[in-house]
């Protein structure tokens, strides 16, 4: 079977531990040894390849759930309850490929495998330190455009709604409790308009309005898929300083592309085949991705 799925391009923060040594450290721990799983929220998170190589790393990070797993079902109607073990669960895979000179990640979007947010939180807690992020590479026009800009006059966001929004880390309060109160009050969706005054100086407060438009930018990391949206609009209006008005939409502007892979049911050699056109992408598109991430830091990436 053939399978097609999108590749999103992360770069590690500039205040973050480099993450080839954390991948130098994890490659030489045992494929089964317990140190390569952490408990994170319902779910276990694991790492189940690491090939270190010259110029980077390829990756395979598990996300197994351990809900219950559901039925069996057959077309003629007959169903059939899945029965695990206590140790076992329904395990998704998304594969990463790390550059050690760009300090860029290319990651296999599978919306029910490991979020950037998730991934984030693993390698914190794998190399034990305080901070640890993945941030997604923009396209030229990006919130460093927005930070740049002198008024924000409005912000205008759309999003349906999940029963795992409020359970994600790192969101401003005012986003966690808007999200709790559209699924009390059983809203299938929010939309939120936030606009400065009539003023001709009036603007939003800087700081408020990124904090939301960065917690939603993660709701939408996490949550997108190739079939579900969930964060459907994000956009920003506002004025630069020669007073011109500018209309940015950030979620077109997010920087990914696309592969294809044959699904086969032998785990190895699945990971063999998403491994093999990972590199295909990224061979593809670093160059274009290195040059936005340039764009995208505060000095320009001097």
């Amino acid at each position: 079977m053939r399978k097609t799925t999108k590749i999103d391009f992360l770069a590690v923060a500039e205040d973050s531990q480099d993450l080839d040594l954390i991948l130098s450290q994890l490659s030489q721990v045992p494929v089964d040894n317990h140190r390569r799983t952490i408990e994170h929220q319902e779910d276990w998170l694991r790492l189940s390849h690491i090939e270190m190589g010259d110029k980077g790393a390829f990756g395979d990070m598990m996300r197994i759930s351990m809900s219950p797993p559901g039925f069996r079902a057959k077309l003629d109607g007959s169903v059939e309850a899945l029965v695990f073990q206590s140790d076992e669960g329904m395990a998704e895979s998304a594969a990463f490929y790390y550059d050690f000179e760009t300090r860029i990640m290319a990651l296999q979007r599978n919306a029910k495998a490991v979020s950037a947010s998730q991934l984030s939180h693993y390698f914190k807690r794998v190399a034990d330190v305080e901070t640890f992020n993945l941030i997604p590479v923009l396209r030229p026009i990006d919130l460093k455009k927005v930070h740049s800009l002198q008024q924000i006059r409005k912000v205008h966001l759309s999003a349906n709604i999940t029963d795992v929004m409020a359970t994600l880390d790192d969101i401003d309060s005012q986003t966690e409790s808007m999200i709790k109160n559209a699924m009390q009050a059983e809203s299938p969706a929010i939309e939120l308009v936030l606009k400065s005054g009539r003023g001709k100086e009036s603007t939003l407060n800087e700081a408020v309005a990124m904090e939301v438009l960065e917690s939603w930018l993660k709701i939408h990391r996490n949550y997108a898929d190739d079939e579900n949206e969930i964060v459907k609009k994000i956009q920003i209006t506002g004025k630069d300083n020669t007073g011109e008005r500018l209309d940015y939409d950030i979620l077109k502007d997010r920087m990914y592309t696309g592969m294809e892979y044959d699904w086969v049911p032998d785990p190895e050699q699945l990971w063999e085949n998403r491994k093999q056109q990972l590199q295909v992408a990224w061979d593809l598109n670093h160059k274009n991705v290195y040059q936005n991430l340039k764009e995208m830091l505060p000095s320009g990436g001097e």
